[in-house]
């Protein structure tokens, strides 16, 4: 059996339904560090899905004989 990784926006769904969970007062331990371990989880894939999705595009950038490729931009900074 293959294991499918989730998408970019499941996993961003799923934790921002995560954050709004562990938000509650009324979590016993146990289950926010579980949470908190799940959270963990889909946001290193959703880092993995962009940092493959930026290589595709500098492969694509450089294929088409660009010389420079711009770092991306940390969107806060704008």
């Amino acid at each position: 059996m293959t294991e499918t990784r989730p998408t970019l926006e499941a996993s961003l769904s799923r934790l921002e339904a995560i954050v709004h969970a562990l938000e509650r007062e009324e979590l016993e331990l146990e289950e926010a560090l579980r949470l908190f371990e799940e959270g963990i989880s889909h946001l290193r894939s959703a880092q993995g899905i962009l940092k493959i999705a930026e290589l595709r595009i500098e492969r694509l950038i450089e294929e088409r004989g660009e010389a420079f490729v711009e770092p991306m931009t940390d969107p806060t900074e704008l």
